[in-house]
């Protein structure tokens, strides 16, 4: 399968793929010129610099518009990013990792890997707790119910007034907890929660016996020779310099990144190896078996079949299906799926 992979980057990034047709004809893709017009008009205040990153049959283009930083110096295509949410298609593809070694189920109960005491105050809908009944799956399609901490504005604003506040995963997850009520009991609705992606995270630590930065790297970033990522704070960093990332016009480059690095965001990288890593996905270099991709790709009816497992899709303008993911700092991803492509394995 032959795949187009762009990569759009603003005040840090976003990635897209995007396939061939059934009959196995290119999908056009425009000149030098016209993706150096597409890179350039992004930079736009509040967005200091944008990258752009194409690749496909017909070649590659990789270039960057606008600055490192408000006022620095001009932005390089190898500049380091925090990927924010984009890092929770990488949580969903090693969690079906390990469902592929036979480590877990994704129907399994949350409880059989995390303290039952923390299960069941996960999810108390009308004096009923219905933590011990949430499933792997469910974190990882947003049905589980969990109150999403991440878009609290008072969470917000603990983190912009404590920006160098080191924070836990478990503190993230009694947070939101004891500030914020479910949405729903587990499987009756579609609500996105950072909080579940930090509790799956919590589940691949159990079942791995390794820290979560181990489990990327062993399981995919390794592998697929992605070595400007990492995940940050918790490993070294690698590559080049890390660009500056904005919430509006405040620089959060120095915030202490614990906020965000914990199985729903935290990953660092550049546009070259998101497009490894989309390519080696939907390429049939990451998962060992065709259904587990199709699997991933299973969107749910409680989000209107928009969002599968670490991963989004939407219809665009030219009638394609496009995979994606957004990220807090105005970022995205996205992949168009081949046309005639198997569909979804349930």
């Amino acid at each position: 399968m032959h795949l187009l992979v762009r990569a759009v980057a603003a005040a840090g990034v976003a990635l897209c793929v995007s396939g061939t047709t059934a009959g196995g004809t290119a999908v056009p893709t425009p000149s030098r010129h016209g993706f150096r017009c597409v890179v350039d008009s992004a930079v736009k205040p509040p967005v200091p610099g944008a990258i752009l990153d194409v690749t496909g049959p017909r070649g590659h283009f990789n270039g960057a518009s606008g600055r490192f930083a408000s006022g620095g110096r001009g932005l390089r295509p190898t500049d380091t990013f925090r990927t924010a949410s984009l890092t929770k298609t990488f949580t969903a593809a090693v969690v079906l990792k390990l469902v592929e070694q036979h480590e877990l189920r994704l129907d399994d109960q949350i409880g059989k890997y995390l303290d039952t005491t923390l299960v069941s105050r996960v999810n108390v809908t009308g004096g009923v707790s219905y933590g011990s009944r949430i499933t792997v799956r469910q974190l990882l399609n947003h049905t589980a119910g969990l109150y999403d901490y991440a878009t609290d504005p008072r969470w917000q604003h603990e983190v912009l007034t404590h920006p160098h506040k080191t924070w836990a995963p478990r503190e993230l997850v009694e947070w939101a907890i004891t500030n914020g009520t479910p949405y729903f009991r587990p499987g009756a609705g579609y609500h996105y929660s950072d909080t579940g992606y930090v509790l799956a995270g919590l589940i691949v630590e159990r079942v791995t016996g390794k820290p979560l930065a181990h489990a990327y790297r062993t399981l995919i970033l390794d592998p697929l020779r992605m070595r400007d990522t990492y995940l940050e704070r918790w490993e070294k960093a690698r590559g080049g310099p890390l660009s500056h990332p904005y919430l509006g016009t405040v620089d959060t480059r120095s915030f202490n990144p614990t906020f965000d690095t914990f199985g729903g965001g935290g990953l660092v990288s550049t546009s070259a190896d998101l497009t490894t890593f989309m390519r080696g996905l939907f390429g049939g270099r990451v998962f060992r078996h065709p259904a587990t991709l199709r699997t991933m790709l299973d969107t749910t009816p409680q989000s209107g079949r928009t969002y599968g497992l670490g991963i989004q899709t939407t219809t665009g303008a030219d009638g394609e299906k496009y995979w994606f993911h957004t990220g807090a700092w105005g970022r995205s991803r996205c992949t168009r799926r081949p046309t005639g492509s198997p569909s979804p394995a349930r």
